[in-house]
């Protein structure tokens, strides 16, 4: 017997503040990658161009977070019965990959100038681009982390925080390209080495975040408070099988109550309610499946094999 507590899937993803995030971030990378190539091609530095191109990424991964939100709000179908939650995973991933590629990029331009002898040319300019980098880089990632974190949003986050990296990314090129003019030349290209390391080390957390989620990692915590919360229950003889994991930004959960083995229909199916009901109050989970068994005697559950 099981019980079910539901809300609307795509509800959550109909939200102005993210798209209003995504939208203005994009305009303000844009500008400033525009800025920065325009800037490079002027002084022709490396850290400069490799910066530009970094930023130009950035408006690429936020177009894959509205492609991702606007799939998230689309209902559940018979072949995904559970909706698209999970599609920012996905958008998640492709993040990672941009980062990845921009930073190879900015790693092989920076090798290539330790050979390639260039006489700098509107320092600047370049400085000039490097510093609205910093700023445009720093206010959209404090503020798409802010709205990130206030919705849930694992993209959106990991987005931000991407952004703050750009931010390291610029600042970086504004030391390599002024440095450069002061005559010290090694110094754009080893900037562009340093900041592509920094940016593989912060990287790491993302990725390590996306793996947890892909595996459909929740804090054990979460299980406890579910746990308890049905124990309170009156009719629950005790609670077991207790299983939790993220969709997207939605948390369903699955559980097996033990109930009173000559309680009718009617009455089990009142306590999964009361079940679901007092997890519901103590918790914000999106699903709860509730299965009631037959008194406290080891029940086992094997999918029929032909």
């Amino acid at each position: 017997m099981g019980g079910g507590h539901a809300h609307d899937h795509g509800a959550v993803y109909d939200n102005r503040d993210a798209v209003r995030a995504v939208v203005l971030s994009a305009v303000v990378l844009a500008v400033a990658a525009a800025l920065e190539v325009a800037a490079a091609i002027a002084s022709r530095s490396a850290s400069v161009l490799a910066d530009g191109l970094h930023n130009s990424g950035d408006v690429l991964t936020t177009l894959v977070l509205l492609a991702s939100f606007a799939i998230a709000r689309r209902p559940a179908t018979r072949r995904y019965p559970s909706g698209f939650g999970r599609i920012e995973d996905v958008a998640t991933l492709v993040i990672v990959l941009v980062i990845v590629v921009t930073a190879l990029l900015a790693f092989a331009e920076s090798v290539r100038k330790f050979f390639v002898v260039e006489t700098y040319g509107n320092i600047a300019f370049g400085l000039l681009a490097a510093a609205a980098g910093v700023a445009g880089n720093l206010a959209v990632s404090e503020y798409k982390i802010r709205v990130g974190r206030g919705l849930g949003s694992p993209a959106l986050e990991a987005d931000g925080v991407h952004s703050r990296v750009d931010a390291l990314v610029s600042a970086g090129a504004f030391a390599g390209i002024g440095l450069a003019g002061l005559g010290l030349r090694l110094a754009d290209p080893i900037a562009g080495v340093l900041i592509t390391l920094a940016i593989v080390y912060v990287l790491a957390g993302t990725v390590r975040k996306l793996f947890d989620r892909m595996l459909d990692a929740v804090d054990p915590h979460l299980v406890d408070e579910i746990s308890e919360a049905a124990r309170g229950v009156q009719g629950v003889l005790a609670v077991h099988d207790v299983r939790a994991r993220w969709v997207g930004r939605e948390l369903w959960a699955v559980m097996h109550i033990d109930c009173d083995a000559d309680a009718t229909l009617r009455q089990a199916h009142e306590v999964a309610q009361e079940v679901e009901h007092e997890v519901g109050h103590r918790l914000d989970l999106a699903r709860l499946d509730v299965h009631m068994d037959p008194g406290t005697t080891s029940h086992e559950h094997k999918p029929h094999r032909h």
